[in-house]
Parts: C-alpha cells; structure tokens; sequence
C-alpha cells in the first residue's frame, strides 16, 4: 500500500529548488494497551479540568501558555503560531554538505522519507545522485510543527530520506555520569579484540533481530482472547555477579580457543584418555588335550 504524504517542503540550496513531500520513514510495533475500570471493563476517558470553573472543558477551548513567572503566562493560540510557522515557508534550507561520519548517532531523533512532489522529479534525482557520488549528506534548516528543526538529508535506496537532529545543547554532557577509572592490561585488550573479531559480521541484516518481549506479549494475547487457562511462571532470578577473572571470561566466550600454548598443552594431555590395552583371552583348548589334563 502506497504511503500517504504527511506535508509538502522545498529544498533549497543555491539557486536550486526542489518540491518534495514528507513520508513517514519508521513505524512503532509496540503493543499499546487501553485503559479500563478494573470493576466493570468500561474504558476510561481522559478530560481536562479546569480548577479555577470547578468543570471539564474542551480541547478547542484551551491555548497554549508559556510561563513567566509564578501563574503568569505569555499565550499564543493555534493561528499565531501557524503564522510563526509559516513564516520560515516550511523551506529545508541547505546550510552545509559534510561526511556522514561526522555526525554522531546520539543527535538523530527521527527519520522520514523525502518522496519528490510534482514537478520535482529532476532536480530530487540530481541532488540525491550527485551527493550519493560524493558521499555527502546536507545539513539543513526546517520550520515545522511550531519550531525550527536540525535535520540532515542523505542519499537512502533511489532517494533521500531526512533524519531530525537534537541541537547541541539539548544533548547531555557524558561527563554528567560517573564512570571509575579502571586500567586495562594489553592482553585484555587483545582477547577483547579477538572476541569481537569473532563476532563481527560483514553486513547488518535487521531481519535478523526480532522484538521478543513482543512476541511473548501477543501470545499472551492470543491465549487469553481463547480462553486458555494462562499459568504465570515465575522467572528465575539471576544474580549478574561480578566478574573476578577479565582473562577468564573472555577465554570462554572465545570458546578456549585461545588459551596459552602451555595451558592448552597441559589441558590437552589431561583430557586425552590413557589407552590401555584389553587383556588377551586364552585359546580354547582341544579337548583331548583337556581330558588329559584332567586325568
């Protein structure tokens, strides 16, 4: 099923406009529950009070206020700040090109496709090809939804697709969190990397990974919706302890594999069973011989 387009933009950079149109790039599986009365199943709904009338109002009966000091608000209603908005021409101005890599992961917030919107078609292809060939993503500027947004725009399968970006000040300084020093020996440091090695792949497969929480919630599901007698099992605890022996712990995640020579030697000749050899059985004896004997 096609997607349908969420708003219209402009790109801009230079001279160059191209017409495009927003499409949700990203959609959330989690399982959302409603809420209910626990006495009779009934959903509940949620209504604004108004403290000062002693009643419920409606949502078209509020505006939006920004506090400037104790129950003083500066308030601004739907229309003036849509005209704030469209002041900036809803226009994705194109502000810098740069590498990719330059951009930490913690900045992106969320992502969507950019579709080209009539008329467009040529100019979309030629920026999406030319900085795909250049290895570039854009930088630029977006009013939307009552506020100026970061965004980046980059080449994704035969288009562009636009990632909102947190601004610096509204990423937190890691240094805010408590991290001990702790130094690490050169051999930890190369089992680590073997360990990793190991588990590297050649390329990202996210087909590969599944929500199980999910799939555990809709089977619940599923199984009360029937009817079935569902019995919680209480799940174990699991004491995560600390880990005393770094070099250890790594050794066995890598399997033993790589154990020092003399260890290995040493663990190899243990475990190799001593051959002994099966006792021989006698031969059967003639029976003329035997009675012989007897006598």
């Amino acid at each position: 099923m096609a997607l349908r387009p969420l708003r219209n933009a402009t790109i801009s950079f230079g001279l160059v406009n191209i017409p495009v149109r927003f499409y949700t790039a990203t959609k959330s599986e989690d399982v959302h529950f409603n809420l209910l009365h626990a006495d009779c199943g009934s959903r509940v709904n949620r209504r604004w009070w108004c403290p000062q009338h002693e009643n419920f109002i409606e949502l078209a009966d509020m505006i939006r206020g920004y506090p400037v000091a104790k129950n003083q608000y500066v308030t601004f209603t739907a229309a003036e700040l849509e005209e704030l908005e469209s002041g900036g021409d809803r226009a994705l101005e194109i502000t810098a090109f740069v590498d990719l890599a330059q951009i930490d992961p913690v900045f992106f917030e969320k992502a969507y496709y950019l579709g080209p919107a009539p008329g467009g078609a040529k100019t979309y292809r030629l920026l999406a090809e030319a900085m795909r060939k250049q290895n570039k993503v854009a930088v630029a500027r977006w009013v939307s939804n009552s506020r100026e947004h970061l965004v980046v725009l980059r080449p994704f399968e035969e288009g562009l697709i636009l990632h909102t970006m947190y601004y610096a000040d509204e990423v937190r300084d890691f240094s805010a969190i408590d991290v001990d020093h702790a130094d690490v020996r050169d051999k930890e440091v190369a089992l680590a990397k073997m360990l990793i090695d190991e588990l590297t792949e050649p390329t990202f497969d996210p087909l590969a990974y599944k929500d199980e929480y999910r799939e555990r919630v809709m089977e619940r599901i599923r199984a009360k919706a029937e009817g079935e007698l569902v019995v919680s099992e209480s799940p174990e605890s699991e004491s995560a302890g600390e880990v005393v022996d770094i070099m250890e712990a790594l050794r066995r995640s890598l399997g033993g594999a790589v154990a020092e020579p003399r260890k290995r030697n040493a663990s190899a000749s243990a475990a190799a069973p001593a051959t002994r050899k099966a006792p021989k059985r006698a031969a059967p004896q003639p029976a003329s011989r035997r009675k012989k004997k007897a006598s």
